[in-house]
């Protein structure tokens, strides 16, 4: 049976348990924004949980109250009546002054040999506001080694570790001031023709109020608000949405140092929680970056270190980072970024396979864009991201396509939605047109050449299908799906021994993908080599293990080679993932 992406959320216990922005369950409507009463200020000493800290690092304060003029001090009232009292325990005073100094003294002494030491020795530091989330002692140990250090906003900068893995100086994307870039010059110089990153004298202060994004607020004003992140891969497979959903505090606590079951580290990447919030009454841009309600839409951007999103291209946006910095690797509209789109890797996987063995003419424009840096993209742009340290941004794009290209690709997307119980072979057909007319537009983009291959044998034109994707694979041989798609239609004609080969040839290129497990193990149940599906399937369970049809499909291998016992454990976990989808409708 062929395999469809399904949304996941995570089931790991307690971030199941996140309740919708407006206190229902998710999907519910639109959330609550906090009344602002119950809002706090970012820089009123929150701990990274929330919890106010003081300044005397946990010293008790002596407690004092006034009264109609009498005093109480440590449990004792002194009276102004009482004057004969005062030159009898005048003495007694003086003791407990010089034993309460020779205390202060101590405890000061104290204070700043922790002090000392937590500058000396501690990875993670406090600046005297708040600390970082709580990890386990494997994390913690990894944090360490790290160096991973929290600054005044209490998001970690990147480590030099991570700057060394993912960091470059290289930027091949022109940069401008804000100062001396008017609209007339943008308009004609960059709209629709070429990336720019604009920078401001003041950082992100001169387009919005960066406290409102700090941790402490977001997590003060939005803490139980839920949110949708996910891995680069799936982010782009699920047109641009997250698919697990966490509030935003089990996020920042705990996903945002996780990663998923192909150690991939999990984004933010929702479309729905920056138009909720009050954060868009932060936002002050200049005139050539203007939001227009209606006409624009609006991403939410929230990660860690070697987080982000792989590539993909959409209408003209700007993407604006606050805090952290983002790592861009573009390509124009012309040029389908090596690995091709839809992507056969996460963004990671593609850095540290594809990247590396790029020539001059295929490698990407790139820069690293930095805190209070905005960088627009044209519409149709390629573009793959990689966060250095935690990295909070905004992006807007327009929700429609201006471009004769961009908008053949957007009529593509939506001709299920604009004729909806149309005809499968005439959407077929319509689908082919468009293809073909993006052909001609774009001879050299291999993300047309494998959608029209595929447009071509799925209505039955299997050698002209295959002759399309043979071009995208011969101009771009990293194109892990278009070979995939090629083993396909081998499988359609009957030529089972290609098929295999070019499978297993995928199976190496990239192990983790599920795709590849899930076509692999349907070839083999359908040649009767069960148990050799069984094995396949149950790798595919390993790398996505909260998707159905994998189990279903196991199972079905295992009854078949006579794994009776094993059908009914498989059985077990079906019931179980059910259960847990049921109770999140």
């Amino acid at each position: 049976m062929p395999f469809a992406p399904t949304l996941k959320l995570r089931s790991t216990g307690s971030r199941l348990s996140a309740r919708g922005r407006n206190g229902s369950t998710p999907g519910t409507g639109h959330q609550q924004i906090f009344p602002s009463g119950a809002r706090r200020s970012s820089d009123t000493g929150l701990l990274y949980n929330g919890e106010e800290t003081s300044l005397t690092m946990g010293s008790k304060k002596k407690q004092t109250s006034r009264s109609n003029g009498t005093v109480s001090q440590n449990g004792t009232k002194m009276s102004n009546e009482m004057s004969g009292e005062r030159k009898r325990r005048k003495n007694e005073d003086s003791t407990m002054v010089t034993k309460t100094v020779q205390m202060s003294a101590f405890i000061v002494i104290i204070i700043a040999f922790v002090i000392m030491y937590r500058t000396d020795f501690s990875s993670v530091s406090s600046s005297g506001q708040n600390s970082s989330p709580s990890l386990d002692s494997s994390q913690d140990s990894k944090a360490s080694q790290n160096s991973i250090q929290t600054d005044s906003t209490n998001w970690r900068p990147a480590s030099k570790e991570a700057w060394k893995l993912y960091g470059s100086t290289k930027c091949t994307v022109d940069r401008r001031d804000a100062s001396d870039l008017t609209v007339k010059e943008f308009e004609k110089e960059y709209r629709f023709k070429k990336p720019v990153i604009v920078r401001f004298p003041n950082g992100a202060k001169d387009w919005t109020n960066p406290k409102k994004w700090s941790l402490s607020s977001l997590k003060q004003e939005y803490g139980q608000w839920y949110v949708l992140s996910g891995n680069s891969l799936e982010i782009v497979r699920k047109g641009g949405n997250g698919d697990v959903q966490s509030s935003f505090t089990e996020f920042v606590d705990s996903l945002m140092q996780d990663k998923d079951e192909i150690g991939e580290p999990f984004y933010i990447f929702d479309r729905m929680f920056y138009n909720d919030s009050s954060l868009p009454r932060t936002l002050k841009p200049p005139k050539y970056f203007e939001i227009k309600d209606g006409i624009d839409d609006s991403i939410f951007f929230l990660g860690a270190s070697s987080s982000g999103v792989s590539f993909h291209k959409h209408a003209d946006a700007w993407n604006g980072v606050i805090y952290g910095q983002k790592r861009w690797f573009l390509y124009p509209t012309t040029h389908t970024p090596p690995g091709g789109v839809y992507p056969g890797f996460t963004q990671m996987e593609w850095y540290s396979k594809v990247y590396p063995s790029l020539t001059e003419d295929h490698a990407p424009m790139e820069c690293v864009q930095e805190a209070g840096e905005i960088l627009y993209l044209p519409e149709g742009t390629y573009h793959g991201t990689i966060n250095l340290g935690d990295t909070v941004a905004i992006g807007i794009q327009k929700k429609l396509a201006a471009t004769e290209t961009e908008k053949l690709f957007y009529k593509e997307l939506n001709l299920e939605r604009a004729a909806p119980g149309a005809n499968r072979d005439k959407l077929l057909q319509e689908r082919i047109k468009i293809f073909k007319k993006l052909h001609k537009l774009l001879p050299d983009n291999t993300e047309v050449m494998m959608k029209l291959g595929q447009a071509l044998a799925d209505s039955g034109q299997i050698q002209d299908g295959m002759k399309f994707t043979q071009l995208a694979i011969d101009k771009d041989p990293h194109f892990l799906i278009a070979h995939l798609n090629k083993a396909k239609m081998h499988i359609q004609i009957n030529e089972k021994q290609k098929a295999e080969e070019i499978l297993k040839f995928t199976l190496k290129m990239n192990p983790k993908l599920w795709d590849i497990h899930a076509t692999y193990g349907d070839f083999l149940m359908n040649n009767q080599r069960f148990k050799e599906a069984v094995q396949m399937y149950k790798k595919g369970t390993e790398v996505k293990p909260d998707l159905l049809p994998f189990w279903a499909n196991l199972r079905n291998a295992q009854q078949q080679s006579g794994d009776i016992q094993g059908a009914r454990e498989t059985n077990l976990v079906i019931e179980r993932l059910h259960k847990e989808q049921q109770s999140r409708q």
